[in-house]
């Protein structure tokens, strides 16, 4: 009760030494874990999140914390870049017979495809599958970014394969990746036919970002007229332009030297 009277009133460091001082009587305490995920919610709460990690440290043997606890700090570390401390907590929920969720293993594998650690990544994707836990859109975007980042072709399109057995729907963020992916292959071709046949085979209309990232991929690889052609045909798809796509297009256009269109972009704005 103090513990949770100091952290109402604002009291975060005499919460927490009070926790500190009575965890060895917490831990005979059903409420031991609540008390702990109060602490923990109020060091996130302050932006202190290393608090809770070290508070987690020094009392993880006292007692055994619940699964959004064990989220909320791994998250926190992932957050960090500190993917070794992340797993380690991983190994804990294990230790502790605290099953992982969708929330833990997709906390887990954004960090290491941010990390490019893809191979990490999809070792957790594989678990996951065994476990019988469904990856949602979210993560499957995530590691379809990995992928593309380090232009792993062949691993990107299988990925996107695995997205569409498991019923989920590709959308204008997979798009973009995408996109993005097969400009930096060189590969215009593949880039435009992922415009022309997901938008109608999955129902949805491209938005902004699409565009000006095939105009974007266009400009990489020297074809500068095709930029302008997708620009021009985002009326027929209806969608406007947003400040992103008349950036792009006219540090394209001045790069390329092309006055006319520079103009003319200038005065659609």
């Amino acid at each position: 009760a103090m513990v949770e009277a100091c952290l109402a009133g604002g009291d975060l460091s005499g919460g927490l030494a009070v926790f500190r001082d009575a965890r060895e009587q917490l831990a005979a305490s059903p409420r031991a874990a609540t008390i702990f995920a109060a602490c923990v919610k109020a060091c996130v709460q302050g932006k202190h999140g290393q608090l809770a990690i070290d508070l987690y440290s020094e009392t993880k043997d006292h007692f055994v914390c619940g699964k959004v606890t064990f989220n909320t700090l791994i998250d926190i570390l992932v957050r960090q870049g500190d993917m070794v401390r992340a797993g380690a907590l991983f190994r804990d929920m294990a230790l502790k017979n605290v099953t992982p969720d969708l929330i833990t293993y997709s906390t887990l594998i954004k960090g290491h495809c941010a990390r490019g650690d893809l191979e990490q990544g999809l070792q957790l994707l594989g678990l996951m599958h065994r476990r019988g836990i469904k990856p949602d859109a979210v993560l499957f975007n995530s590691i379809l970014d990995g992928c593309a980042h380090k232009q792993m072709r062949t691993l990107t399109e299988q990925v996107l394969r695995d997205m569409e057995a498991a019923d989920i729907a590709p959308s204008n963020f997979t798009i973009s990746i995408l996109i993005k992916l097969y400009g930096r292959c060189g590969d215009l071709d593949a880039a435009f036919q992922v415009v022309e046949t997901y938008p109608e085979k999955y129902g949805f209309q491209l938005n902004a970002q699409v565009f000006t990232c095939l105009m974007s991929a266009c400009m990489a690889n020297g074809a500068m007229g095709k930029a302008i052609e997708v620009y021009e045909g985002m009326a027929s798809w209806g969608c406007a332009p947003d400040a992103r796509t008349y950036q792009t297009l006219l540090g394209g256009c001045v790069r390329a030297g092309d006055v006319r269109n520079i103009a003319r972009a200038l005065e659609d704005v």
